[in-house]
């Protein structure tokens, strides 16, 4: 199963809106996961019985959506890095050595 994640962030003092990060494809270890909670949900009879269910997949999800976010994180400052690295190279002196004078 492929799927994309909706992005909006604002890089360089730009606000970009209605970006795509992926497509990803699900592992076949996450595929188990799905069909091992959909089963638990499907079998429960009570609130009783769904509510530790539930946490469980709530705790996961919040752990994915930190997981998510650190990457975004690290992708963006990645990239203003290496802007930041471009236009120091652009500006440099063109000499083998930078401190020549």
């Amino acid at each position: 199963m492929s799927f994309v994640i909706p992005v909006q962030f604002a890089y360089d003092g730009t606000n970009h809106v209605n970006r795509f990060m992926g497509p990803f494809n699900h592992s076949t270890e996450r595929e188990f996961a799905l069909a091992v909670n959909r089963r638990a949900i499907d079998d429960c009879t009570s609130i009783s019985q769904l509510k530790p269910i539930t946490k469980d997949l709530l705790e996961g999800w919040a752990s994915v959506q930190t997981a998510m976010q650190s990457l975004m994180l690290e992708n963006i400052q990645l990239r203003q890095a290496l802007d930041q690295r471009d236009q120091q190279l652009a500006h440099a002196r063109r000499r083998l050595w930078p401190w020549q004078k």
